[in-house]
């Protein structure tokens, strides 16, 4: 990027990767007071993070000290006097939106949707979502009406299967899943994103794990006739929680394994809080004396887990480290769920992100046990 376009980071990179997260974010924001911030790019939950630190750092409680208010450029002391003005007129804490005018805020990773409307409410302008990973660098963005993803043309070749099909494929590694091109895509479909890289390297016809739903073949606002996709997530047997960590089905075997807990059956899925905000719950069936004895609440289970999830998985710790955020929950069903639910239905559950019928079915059947007992 620095040889396209003439770009200072705030802090520079080579003095940011010797520093914390908090540290960073702090001596980002005193050079942002300093010089004026003009772009503003992240994961969407780090960005909020970030967002809430700067709301935190100018609140009551921080403020700016009268020695780094001399550093400032005069426009910079001028807004944030008006800025502290206006917010105590309205009796709100003050906002980033209140200090800084972005030319561009741009997110990327999972989970975005649940922080955009937060996201937006903080900087006063809407986040535009990019799509980029390991294997195909900058793959897609937003338009200005931020109404759908457009993946680049030159980047890569792209193929699409069907949300059915890849289920199909998954409980019968035998079957070959049909691909679809750019111009047969549905609008309100599922697909899973196949690619085939156009600028060298290995990877042909690449299933990279990513799911889009195709919102539309054209676009009266952008002037455009070609597909444009949301990005909804993780493959189902990948649970991504806020673009930090990836959690397999070998991942919390390896856990339930190294804690020794008396675990029997579980499932795990993704879901989302009061506000919105993703975590992943664990459905799980005790052995039986491990219930009798009282040996085991679903808090105790949870911080065990907890604990074993950061020791195999430095990303999930960080989400306590950098996000604040907790994100696990479990839920002991009765002892002999499952093998109730297998016979009424016929069929085995999936250990990860069972859908949401299924689920439900396992939960009435938990239900219906506890009314008979």
């Amino acid at each position: 990027m620095g040889e396209e376009i003439d770009i200072e980071f705030l802090p520079a990179i080579k003095d940011a990767v010797n520093m914390s997260f908090s540290e960073r974010n702090k001596l980002g924001f005193k050079m942002a007071m300093q010089k004026d911030l003009g772009f503003f790019f992240g994961l969407g939950s780090v960005a909020y993070a970030v967002s809430l630190s700067l709301s935190s750092l100018t609140g009551s409680g921080g403020g700016v000290k009268l020695s780094s208010l001399l550093k400032c450029k005069p426009q910079m002391i001028i807004r944030l006097l008006n800025a502290k003005y206006r917010c105590k007129k309205e009796q709100r804490q003050l906002l980033p939106k209140d200090l800084f005018h972005l030319k561009g805020f741009m997110v990327a990773g999972t989970d975005n949707l649940c922080y955009k409307d937060d996201l937006e409410e903080l900087w006063g302008i809407r986040p535009m979502e990019l799509f980029a990973g390991t294997e195909p660098s900058m793959m897609g963005t937003e338009t200005w009406t931020r109404k759908g993803m457009y993946f680049f043309p030159d980047n890569a070749f792209y193929e699409f299967i069907t949300e059915e099909d890849m289920l199909k494929n998954h409980a019968d590694p035998s079957y070959i899943p049909p691909t679809y091109l750019m111009d047969e895509v549905r609008p309100g479909e599922k697909y899973e994103l196949v690619f085939t890289i156009l600028k060298g390297g290995a990877f042909a016809r690449y299933r990279c794990g990513d799911m889009y739903r195709c919102v539309g073949l054209e676009n009266r606002e952008d002037e455009t006739r070609i597909p444009r996709f949301e990005y909804v997530d993780r493959v189902p047997w990948i649970i991504d929680i806020a673009g930090f960590t990836r959690i397999s089905e070998n991942g919390i075997q390896n856990v339930i394994g190294l804690s020794k807990l008396p675990i029997t059956n579980w499932v795990a899925t993704k879901e989302y809080n009061e506000q919105n905000r993703p975590y992943l719950h664990m459905y799980v069936e005790l052995e039986r004396d491990a219930l009798l004895n009282n040996a085991m609440s679903a808090t105790i289970l949870k911080d065990l887990l907890s604990t074993y999830f950061k020791y195999i998985d430095q990303d999930y710790r960080d989400l306590k480290k950098i996000l604040g955020m907790d994100p696990l929950q479990v839920t002991i069903l009765t002892c002999g769920t499952f093998e109730t639910y297998e016979k009424r239905t016929g069929k085995k559950l999936y250990h990860m992100s069972p859908s949401h019928y299924d689920l439900m079915g396992l939960l009435e059947v938990q239900a219906s046990m506890n009314r008979v007992r």
